[in-house]
């Protein structure tokens, strides 16, 4: 009896999902992205579902959520193509919008560190970013997320991006490329120059090379995979 490659059939379900998935916007019921890759300890949650180990492949719809642990990592594909890369201890959520034929996504952040890349929007839509301290309107740009106990940090590689604060004065306005953002749980904002720090969190935020170990076993061969420092 032949044995079933099941890695190359996940590659397979993986690719036809993406191709499918390509420029298409589907209700907001229907799948609005897939898990492109994991490392390590990756958990999704339904609405009004409970935690469940993530699989490559798995297919986001609005409301659904994911969170990675230590030394962990999920890239997320919408079906526009925008990447999120979601790093280690991590919570994020989904929503879409469908409006005609339009689609407007949103991705929560409740805490952690979220790389993106987002393509650009058509016309009357959008990709948005909220986190319990502001919320970030984009239409085409590469960046970094960083929501922690004090607040949020914005930096931005490419493109520009139209932010408000959604504490205190809610004070609104636009970063451009260059440039970081930082959103303090009191209402204030501030916008300055990338400084080295972020610049390396930006650089270390785009990673995603992994090293395994293979452990043999009577069973066979236990991989087990984790970041690179």
């Amino acid at each position: 009896m032949k044995k079933i490659n099941f890695s190359l059939v996940v590659l397979i379900l993986v690719a036809f999902t993406a191709t499918n998935f390509a420029g298409k916007n589907p209700p907001p019921e229907s799948p609005i992205a897939i898990v492109m890759k994991i490392v390590k300890d990756v958990n999704f949650k339904k609405v009004d579902g409970d935690w469940t180990t993530t699989k490559i492949g798995q297919a986001l719809s609005t409301g659904d959520e994911i969170k990675t642990g230590a030394k962990s990592l999920a890239l997320v594909k919408f079906t526009d193509n925008s990447i999120l890369r979601v790093r280690e201890n991590c919570s994020i959520k989904i929503y879409a919008d469908k409006n005609d034929k339009k689609i407007s996504k949103n991705t929560y952040i409740e805490k952690g560190g979220v790389n993106f890349e987002v393509t650009k929007q058509q016309q009357n839509e959008e990709f948005q970013f909220t986190t319990p301290t502001m919320v970030a309107s984009i239409r085409g740009t590469k960046g970094f997320f960083q929501v922690g106990d004090n607040g949020t940090v914005l930096v931005l590689e490419e493109g520009s991006i139209d932010y408000k604060s959604l504490i205190g004065e809610q004070m609104k306005g636009n970063v451009t490329a260059g440039n970081s953002v930082v959103f303090t749980n009191d209402g204030q904002v501030t916008v300055a120059t990338i400084s080295p720090e972020q610049q390396r969190q930006l650089e270390d935020s785009k990673k995603t090379n992994t090293k395994k170990i293979i452990i043999k076993t009577n069973q066979g061969d236990l991989i087990i995979e984790y970041l690179e420092e």
